[in-house]
This record gives C-alpha cells, structure tokens and sequence, in this order.
C-alpha cells in the first residue's frame, strides 16, 4: 500500500443521484485491505445492492474458482476472473479467452530456463553485499502457473511456493511436466482451456517477468497485477474488456457503472465506466485514469462509496 501523500478521496456530492446498475470491484488493495480482511458490513451492503437491482461483481486476477468460494452462500452472483479472461454469473460461463497453446509452451520453457534448474539463485562470489544477493535471489525465485478454466497448474511443490500461490488459485494440480498438460490438451485427453499465465516471484517480479512473460507483451496482454506477480493473456482481454462483455449481457450502460481499482490490471476497467474509483492507494496511472478516489483499502473505501450511492 501507498502510506505517503495519499491523495484525498473525491467529496461525495460530485458523484451523487448516480443511477448504478453495475459494481465491478477488483479484490486485493481494493476491496480488501492490506491484511486480505473484507470490509465490516460488506454482505449487508451487497444484500441492499441486490434489493436495489445493482449487480457487485468482483473482479480479480484470482481464479474464478477462489472468487466464488470468498462469496459462499452467494446464489446468482457474478464473478470476472483471470483479469477478464472468463465471466462467469450462477455458475455458468458467459465468457472466456483461452490462451493459443504455442505461447503458452514458449512461456514454460522462457521461466524454466530464467529461473535457473528448479528456480533457485546461486550465490555469486563476486558479489560481496548480502543483503544485494538476497534481494537478487527472491527476484529470481519464481515459478509459472498455467492458468485453465477447470484447474490451475504448476511444477513447483515446495512450501514457499504452494503458499503463495494457494490464497489464489483454490483449484491447483502439481504436475511433473506442464508441458505434458499442455499435450494433453491439445489431444483432447484432458478437458480445459489455457486462460492465463501467471507469473510469481518471490521479490520484485519485473525483472523475470521483462525476460519471460513480457517478451509476448507485443502480441498478447501483458500486465504486472502486484509486486510479486505479472500475467500475460490474449490481446484485448482484461477486466475492462469483460465489463463490457457484462453490460452488454445485462443491458447496462457505462453511465450506470462503477468501477473500483487499485493497479495496472485494473486499468482496462477505468475506461468502461462513468463512475471510475482509484483507490487512495493506487497506483499512479489509475489514478490518472479514473474520474474519482476512494478511501483507501484500509478504509472501507469501496464499502463507503457504494453506501454514498444508496443514500
């Protein structure tokens, strides 16, 4: 979270008598606060969105599965998934993007091969810093989860790792081969679709992620959704994409959505709605992007617009 020179949260009154029809929420340093807890009174406020006929959808780059198992007993909800890659509203899709499986393969082999035999840093004697080492080691600790609309994949099983990766992908296979995944797909012997490449390293993400990921970003849609992680999807699909795959499906207009926001993959949705919110702790360029800041994320901030909304 940004601690220093927050920018102040947009008074009410400029965005009041909104007639919202949609909510798209993205999740971490968003809705949720720097602790992952969910704002106090959230299922009651999403209980008065629904008598008020308002759609709250969370978006995130988590996987559609976890999303749905956060908001249980939530019949009907609606959910964007993978940055935008599939929608999915009562548990049936509405949409999805799946990855060509080309890309897919060069990826695998572009972080198997940075990431170093088994993705663990080696000491170099010529470095004498420690503290350096240990900033260039977590950097290039990483490994690649190869994202479907069934199941998430992975090659690495050590702790770290599966701790990291757990909070956002409910559904995870560790498999020897992702390449061999990817085979069987292509055989129709196993029944997914490749959606997202998620990108996890244990520092700073960028420059593993420059070197694997990024080399599609002229190709496909590349983004860095946090400190530690960077996705790569099809060209054209991100949550701004799937928020207007959602009022094209509700026959909601961007004049009657809000949007919330906090990082780069939250980008795409500032353009597909009136009402677009930049989080006090955002980024630079969403807050650049959007209209409107709210509260940050260890205020409620979301809860305390959308409350303003139904008043």
């Amino acid at each position: 979270m940004r601690e220093a020179s927050m920018p102040q949260a947009s008074d009410p009154a400029t965005y009041a008598n909104a007639d919202i029809r949609l909510v798209a929420v993205d999740m971490d340093g968003t809705l949720l606060d720097d602790e992952k807890n969910f704002p106090p009174g959230l299922d009651e406020l999403i209980d008065q969105l629904e008598e008020h006929g308002i759609v709250f959808v969370p978006a995130s780059g988590r996987q559609i599965w976890t999303l749905i198992n956060m908001f249980p007993g939530r019949v009907g909800m609606t959910f964007i998934g993978e940055n935008g890659a599939i929608v999915m509203r009562d548990g049936q899709e509405i949409s999805s993007s799946p990855l060509d499986l080309a890309t897919v393969r060069e990826s695998v082999r572009l972080v198997r091969h940075h990431v170093r035999q088994g993705g663990f840093f080696t000491a170099r004697p010529d470095v004498q810093d420690w503290k350096a080492q240990k900033v260039e080691a977590a950097q290039w600790d990483g490994g690649l989860v190869v994202c479907g609309k069934k199941s998430a994949y992975i090659e690495r099983s050590d702790e770290p790792f599966l701790h990291a990766v757990s909070p956002y992908y409910a559904r995870t296979q560790v498999v020897e081969d992702l390449l061999e995944v990817l085979d069987e797909i292509e055989r129709c012997e196993l029944d997914d679709a490749i959606i997202k490449l998620a990108l996890r390293s244990a520092g700073d993400v960028k420059p593993l992620a420059e070197r694997t990921l990024g080399m599609f970003k002229q190709s496909h849609q590349f983004a860095l959704s946090g400190d530690n992680w960077a996705d790569l999807q099809m060209r054209g699909v991100d949550k701004g994409q799937a928020v207007s795959e959602l009022q094209k499906y509700l026959g909601v207009s961007p004049a009657q959505t809000a949007v919330f926001g906090d990082a780069g993959n939250d980008l795409g949705m500032m353009s597909r709605a009136e009402f677009s919110f930049a989080m006090a702790n955002a980024s630079p360029d969403i807050l650049a992007a959007a209209r409107f800041v709210a509260p940050s994320n260890n205020e409620a901030g979301v809860v305390r617009v959308l409350r303003s909304f139904l008043e």
